[in-house]
């Protein structure tokens, strides 16, 4: 059972939708997109994207968003699920499964092959220097450099689950993106010269696919967030110099992307729905802010506090709903914080780690984050007095506010619950003497946490509620107490909430107090 407001939903389905683009149908399952500069095309896999069934092909279609010829290559011979692609010196080169092929464009003959042995899915394929290309094969994790003069294959990196690749000269860059080991659990690499690759940070896991040099210090990276798809996907915009991730929400499936430097268009084709849909960057970044600062809430706080600790909404279920937030763990385990779109449980035992996404959560509370609000405070200051000056911020008293406090801490403290083992389980206040409690000392992190009205108490926790979470991920747990300096204050006033409750037969039959008002039943009663 879900409480929703069906305006809020109808407004989510305006956005994803209601920005200026253009969609090419007719595809069969397309999962690249190319180009010159001048010219583009997309790769269509067929029925199957894994079998040499021979009914794969490639589409030319126009700048502007026109089928030019659906069937442009092969003119002889067959592909059977082409997926990434890239041109060099007017050579269209495919990754087909095992083995890559090459089509002049000019005069549409196949005028390169070459079969990898040991591949099975060749994935994503780029240019890179002197006439070298690039593939990813998917199975095996291997990277593959790719001679198209002579044809000898060096492989240049082994990361499991690789999916997308690109290459930037002037940086001498590449960048690669994963599936994950469960389809939603992947990262986004960078290798510089001959360095070794290195994971990006503060970008949340996901079902990353295609990725895109928009310059030399932004990438721009496609993900599906999990499969099965859940209704929508991502596009992640990362700056390099400040490693900093930004969100925007797309339609589903959208597989290997082309970003065109010079009209800021994005080519995204989209796999299961059979059509390639070009956007504008900048309208697409506009369009989308009206996603962030909305508060999503899973479970009922009352009930939490009388006992239903049982998880039973999947991690990777909240990650479509946010970026940043707090809850609680399955069977009271700790205490749960969401900081760039990641999910960290601090258990009792001290240990704070990054649970997968099938683990469950009992009650959670999240937004997709971004402060209309910032101030810094570089002199020392306590929580009490933070609290009083961040109030004096929150003009709207009846607003719903996200919080994020970046900084150095002389003193924190904070709690975690150890996990209930046995039903039925007591109320939370019965407990408090199992408490552990952590204090650290000159340590760097961030404050995650909300302030909430209160007609929402009872459905959530009136007043400031905050989580803490280390630089170095390893400290965190409910706030107490603290006293910092060199404060970052960020603060983004929530415009909507929407409340999804539990379907389990706990929630169904839990007991809540009643909270009677008079004057709403006078009211009711005509009286």
């Amino acid at each position: 059972m879900k409480i929703r407001s069906i305006l809020t939903a109808v407004f989510i389905c305006i956005a994803l939708n209601s920005f200026a683009q253009q969609s090419i149908n007719g595809f069969s399952m397309p999962e690249s997109v190319t180009s010159d500069g001048s010219r583009f095309f997309v790769s269509s896999q067929g029925q199957d994207v894994f079998s040499k069934d021979g009914d794969g092909f490639i589409s030319e279609i126009s700048a502007d968003g026109k089928l030019i010829e659906l069937k442009f290559a092969p003119t002889k011979g067959v592909l059977h699920a082409p997926k990434g692609m890239t041109i060099e010196n007017g050579i269209l080169y495919v990754a087909d499964l095992e083995r890559i092929v090459g089509f002049d464009i000019n005069t549409r003959k196949t005028v390169f092959e070459l079969t990898i042995p040991e591949a099975k899915i060749l994935n994503d394929i780029c240019r890179m220097e002197n006439g070298f290309i690039a593939v990813t094969e998917t199975l095996s994790g291997n990277i593959y450099k790719v001679n198209t003069q002579t044809k000898s294959v060096e492989t240049i990196g082994n990361i499991p689950t690789i999916n997308g690749i690109s290459f930037n000269k002037s940086t001498n860059q590449i960048a690669v993106c994963t599936n994950g080991d469960t389809l939603g659990e992947g990262s986004v690499y960078i290798k510089t010269g001959n360095e070794d690759f290195k994971e990006l940070p503060n970008i949340s896991n996901g079902f990353f696919d295609g990725i895109e040099w928009i310059d030399d210090t932004h990438l721009l990276i496609s993900d599906w967030v999990t499969f099965p798809t859940k209704g929508y996907g991502k596009l992640w915009i990362y700056d390099l110099d400040n490693q900093h991730p930004e969100m925007l929400l797309t339609e589903e499936s959208i597989a290997d992307i082309y970003y065109h430097p010079a009209t800021k268009k994005i080519y995204m084709p989209q796999m299961l729905k059979n059509k390639v849909i070009i956007t504008d960057k900048k309208e697409l970044e506009m369009n989308h802010k009206q996603q962030y600062n909305k508060l999503y809430q899973y479970g009922v706080a009352d009930a939490f506090v009388g006992g239903l600790y049982r998880g039973t909404l999947p991690l990777k279920e909240l990650k479509l709903k946010g970026d940043f937030g707090l809850g609680a763990p399955d069977m009271l385990d700790g205490e749960l914080t969401m900081l760039d779109g990641k999910v960290y449980q601090t258990k009792a035992t001290g240990e704070t780690l990054e649970p997968d996404n099938d683990f469950k959560s009992s009650m959670f509370f999240t937004t997709f984050f971004k402060a209309d609000t910032v101030f810094n405070i570089q002199n020392p200051i306590g929580e009490k007095v933070l609290w009083e000056q961040i109030s004096k911020e929150l003009k709207n008293k009846n607003a719903m506010y996200a919080i994020r406090i970046t900084g150095k801490f002389d003193h924190i403290k904070t709690r975690a619950f150890p996990p209930v083992k046995s039903e039925p389980f007591p109320v939370i206040t019965s407990i408090f003497d199992t408490q552990k409690f952590f204090e650290f000392s000159n340590t760097q992190g961030t404050l995650i946490g909300f302030h909430l009205p209160e007609y929402l108490n009872g459905i959530n926790s009136k007043g400031f509620h905050f989580h803490f979470l280390s630089t170095d991920r390893t400290q965190g747990g409910h706030v107490l107490d603290f006293n910092g300096k060199n404060l970052k204050i960020e603060i983004a006033e929530l415009k909507s909430f929407e409340l999804d409750i539990p379907t389990d037969k706990d929630f169904q039959n839990f007991r809540f107090d009643g909270k009677d008002n008079e004057a709403l039943k006078r009211v009711e009663q005509g009286e």
